[in-house]
Order: structure tokens, then sequence, then C-alpha cells
């Protein structure tokens, strides 16, 4: 058996490591002893759980001053004691827990269903205490930063920083080297231990820190990341051989492309100084600058001028479009899936000072609005149909419910158009959809949820600047709740440094920053509708057939006889009343492909 001491905070910790079987008599006392409550860790040969090859190397458990390293990779007794330390404790401090627990599902064969309701989740905690990236003046909520925060910074350093040593010593990548390091390198083994030690010690120092709200939000928080695991777990078909033309035919389009700015001077369309030289050849005057100096021609250059029928500038987007599109979406998930065909999405259920959710691998959030090419690439099962199922207008009934304004609830219990509401108000009865007043009304309800002024709605939403102002002047007018709303937030937010949801959740707003309350508040609680409508869904059995959560609605795989009614039911168990506010759903059924939803004929 090994043995490494390293000093934590002026007081020296031990990691042992068993070696034979015999070293797991020692490991089998430590778990009796501690069956209350370890930290839980493991070391697997890379990130993608589903790939073909993927193993579980080493786990380890570990309190405050001791951590046992297991080399499960072994096989045999060391597999079969880890298994037994797993189901036989009461508590695992796990950070992350989504991805070890999946680990141990699939590598163990232990169900997830037995461990999520033992965890603690040292991330979930720290979110809790402070949800806010390092960059935008938080902690963050990596085991390096929160190490580095409450422990000791060159502790953190030192430590995380074993494997990018490693993978010098082994002339490797640092994504590579989780496959090609020796099991019992003792700065893997350091690595390894170390983490549920400092797991330990951050969860112990956190709890003090947490809002009073937190025994209602941990649990709460750990069902909705149980959920998304599952969600994970399953994964979403991939149409292989439409993915596969689809990769051929976007090479071909950016290959014509790229050729035709050659034939303009531009030998890369992704060389911005080429671009903006051949632009500038061509009579375009350029004023605006990048960070570092250069001249930008950013996509407000390129769009009037390739709407315009310009060719050079037409080549310069689609040739980067179109690279874009196959090396980031299409390429990506060809080369992430499973044996069954399947790509398994990775979801950050808590995530932004607000606690939206993330997602990547199938980066749901952030594909093209409205285009139907790239969601072509995803399946239902077969004898599926797709099917989905968003809130209408979910972030403006949040802030009607919030903000109690009676003329916003009157609008939503009567079954108006708030977008035409605002339009008419700010430019006459005779307003009607589809036209510039509409999309000023509409620019201007969003940008007040995002926090935003009349500048967000001239910019996001393509309004004139006289339009804009006199549509936010007139929102502000008509809805005197949402404006007392807004301004006790910002009295909070600069008197406390954070104002604090209905249901408990802290949400830090900077001082300087006190507009941005409003916007915090409405995000952060249409997030939480969002998930009590998952796992009112998951208590009613539909988990297994949920692909996506995207934000404000869910896509789901739906047998094919019943995907009509089981979309309804779905919709139906999402909708929920918020006081005197109905946050009601709408639901639609597709054909196969989740591009159908989009416009695809498949």
């Amino acid at each position: 058996m090994k043995e490494f001491r390293h000093a934590v905070s002026g007081e020296q910790v031990v990691i042992r490591v068993v070696e034979r079987p015999d070293d797991l008599d020692g490991f089998r006392t430590f778990i009796r002893s501690n069956l209350r409550c370890l930290a839980v860790d493991s070391e697997t040969t890379g990130l993608d759980i589903y790939s073909p090859g993927f193993a579980v190397r080493l786990v380890q458990f570990g309190n405050s001053r001791e951590a046992w390293v297991v080399p499960v990779e072994l096989g045999g007794p060391f597999a079969d004691d880890v298994r037994r330390a797993l189901l036989g404790l009461r508590t695992l401090v796990v950070h992350n827990a989504g991805f070890d627990l999946q680990v141990f599902a699939r590598t163990l064969g232990i169900p997830m269903e037995e461990l999520w309701p033992k965890v603690t989740d040292s991330q979930t905690l720290a979110h809790l205490v402070d949800p806010r990236d390092p960059k935008k003046g938080g902690v963050g909520l990596k085991l390096e930063e929160l190490t580095a925060h409450y422990i000791d910074a060159e502790l953190a350093t030192n430590v995380k920083g074993l494997m990018l040593r490693l993978a010098r010593k082994y002339k490797t990548t640092k994504a590579k080297i989780w496959t090609k390091v020796d099991l019992f390198d003792p700065d893997y083994l350091l690595y390894a231990g170390m983490d549920t030690i400092l797991a330990s010690r951050i969860t112990q120092l956190l709890w003090p820190k947490l809002p009073p709200a937190a025994p209602k939000l941990i649990p709460f928080e750990r069902e909705v990341s149980e959920i998304c695991s599952e969600y994970e777990r399953t994964g979403f078909l991939l149409d292989v051989e439409y993915t596969q033309s689809l990769s051929d035919r976007l090479r071909e389009e950016e290959d014509k492309y790229t050729a035709v700015a050659q034939s303009f001077g531009c030998e890369s369309v992704n060389s911005g100084e080429q671009v903006a030289h051949v632009l500038q050849r061509r009579g375009v005057e350029l004023t605006k600058r990048t960070a570092s100096g250069k001249l930008s021609v950013d996509k407000s250059i390129l769009e009037p001028l390739a709407a315009a029928g310009d060719e050079f500038a037409i080549a310069v987007q689609e040739a980067k479009r179109a690279r874009k599109w196959r090396t980031t979406w299409v390429d990506t998930f060809l080369a992430t899936r499973d044996e069954h065909d399947r790509c398994h999405p990775s979801i950050n259920p808590l995530q932004a000072r607000s606690g939206r959710m993330s997602i990547t691998g199938i980066p749901a959030q952030t594909l093209p609005a409205g285009d139907w090419m790239i969601r072509r690439c995803f399946v239902a099962d077969d004898g599926h149909r797709i099917g989905s199922v968003d809130y209408q207008t979910q972030e403006l009934r949040v802030l009607a419910a919030l903000s109690q304004d009676r003329r916003m609830i009157q609008a939503f219990d009567r079954g108006l158009s708030l977008h035409l509401l605002t339009a008419r108000a700010a430019f006459g009865e005779h307003v009607e959809k589809d036209t510039k007043e509409y999309k000023a009304g509409k620019g201007t309800n969003f940008a007040v949820c995002y926090g935003g002024t009349w500048r967000a709605v001239n910019e996001q939403f393509g309004v004139a600047p006289e339009d804009a102002k006199k549509a936010v002047n007139t929102f502000w007018s008509m809805y005197q709740g949402v404006k007392r709303f807004k301004q006790r937030l910002e009295r909070q937010a600069k008197a406390q440094g954070y104002i604090t949801t209905p249901i408990g959740r802290r949400l830090p707003v900077d001082r300087d920053r006190p507009y941005s309350a409003l916007n915090y508040m409405v995000q952060s609680y249409s997030r939480d509708v969002t998930c009590r409508g998952i796992i009112r869904l998951h208590k009613a059995g539909y988990t297994p057939y949920i692909r996506l959560p995207i934000h404000d609605e869910v896509v789901a795989s739906l047998p094919a006889e019943h995907a009509q009614w089981g979309a309804r039911q779905i919709a139906r168990h999402m909708a929920e009343d918020m006081g005197p506010v109905r946050i009601g759903t709408d639901s639609e059924v597709g054909l196969r492909s989740w591009g159908s939803l989009y416009g695809a004929d498949h």
C-alpha cells in the first residue's frame, strides 16, 4: 500500500492507495468508520462517458484528513469493494455529481437511482453561496477555484496543475493524459486522492454560508440534477446517413465560397485583415475597430453588403457559416455518437448567475434560430415522432406574476397579445401584427425582461431609435406595477448587493449595475418554473421520453400512435399557476426528425 502525506491549511493529510487485494482490509475499515458521510470522486479515461472504450480507472473516497484511492481498473475485488462502499455509505459528497454517478452506472453497474438520494453536490452548494463567474467578481464553481478561494491558492495551483505536468512528462496533451498515465503514478494518485479531501473541506466551509432557504433548495436542485443526468444517459438518436451527407455538403459549400473569396484576393475568409483589405479596395468605408486596434469586419458590416448582393460579402459569410456548422456541430455529432448512434448531451442544470441551464454536446440553446438543417440530424426513436412543448411567453408571464402588475395580469387573463398591447399604446390602435410598430412593442417587452433600454430595442430588434424610445417610454407609463417592482429590486440590490427570489435563491447584483436586478429575477424564476415542470413530468413517468430541456421548452420522442395525446399530457404537467397568472404551454408534434418542427420534410 502506498501512502502520501501533504499539508492542507497547516494540517497534514494522508492519501492511502490500495495496490493489492490484501490492502482492501484497511479500506474497508475506513469505510465502516465513515459510513455517515464521505466525499467520492472518480478518474476515468476521458469525459465522454458513452464513447466506445470508456472506462473508470480509479475511485477515491475521503474526508477532510484522509483519502483512499482504489484501482478499479484492475477489476475483481477492487471493483466489488468500491460498489459495496458506494451502496453502503449514507451520504456521498460529490463535486458535479451528474458526471460521477453516470460513470458509476456505466462502468460499475450501480443504478443512478440508488445513489442520487444520498448525494450532496458541493458544486450545487457553491452555486447557492455565490453563483458568479470569477470574471464577474465571484468565486467560481470549479474545485480548483473553490480551493483557491476557501483553502489555499498555492495548493490549488499545485494540485490541479499535476495533470498538466503529467502530460508533459508523458509527452502527450492534457486531453489524452487520462488514458496514458500509469495507474500508480505518484502524481496521478496525489491528484486523485486530494480531490476528495478538498471537496470534503469545501463542503464544510460552504454550509454556514448557505442562504436560509438552503434546506428547500438543495433537495430541489438534487432532483433537477438527477432528472438531467437521466436525459444525458438516454441521449438523442442521430440520423447518421443524413448527418454524413450534410457534412459533405457543407464541406463542398465551404470550398465553393472560399474559392470565390480567393478570386477577390482573400486567401482566408477567417482573416479579418484580409477581408478588410478586400472590402476597402472595393470602396467600402470601415471605421469600427476591434479591441486590438484592427479594422472590424463583423456581421454589422457584412450582412448589409450581403443583403445588397455583394458577391464577396456573401462568399465570406457563406464560407464561414459552412465551416462553423460542419466543424462545431455536424462533425462533432458524428465523432461523439455512441455504438447505438445516440449523442449524449452534457447538461449543467445550474449554470450562470441566474441558474439557467446550459447544454453542450448537443448545443440546443445556440443552434441557428428557426433553422431546420442542423436539428434534422436528430430523430425520434423507431416508431416515434418528435414532440415539443414550450411555455407561452414564459418570462413576461413570470414578470406579471412577480410584479403583480394589474394591467399585465388582465392582458394575460383575457388572452390578449402583450406585444400588440404595448405597440398600440405607443403607436395607435391601427397597429397590427408583423408591422414595424408591432416589432417595436415586442422588442420592448423582451428588452425590459432582459434589463435593456431603448438602445437594446434599437440594436437587437432592428427598431428605429425614435420608435424604440417611444415604445420603451410607453411601457413604463403603462405598467406601473412593473416599474415599482423594478425600483424595489434596485433598492435591495444597492443596499444588500443581492436580491432574493421567491424560493429563497440569492442572486448577487453588482452595485454599479442595479438595473440588472429585474433581469436576474425574471430569468432565475423562469428557470425554476421550467425545473418544476420537468420534476412533475418525472414523477408522472415521462422522463424516458424527454430528449432535451431548452430553457422554456422540452423536446420529446413519443410513440407515433400516442404522440398527440402524449404531447398534450406533457403540456398539462408543465403548465403552472403562479398566483393570478397562468403560465400555460403549447404542444406541437412533428414528423420523425427534430428538424420537422422547423420545416424539414422528414
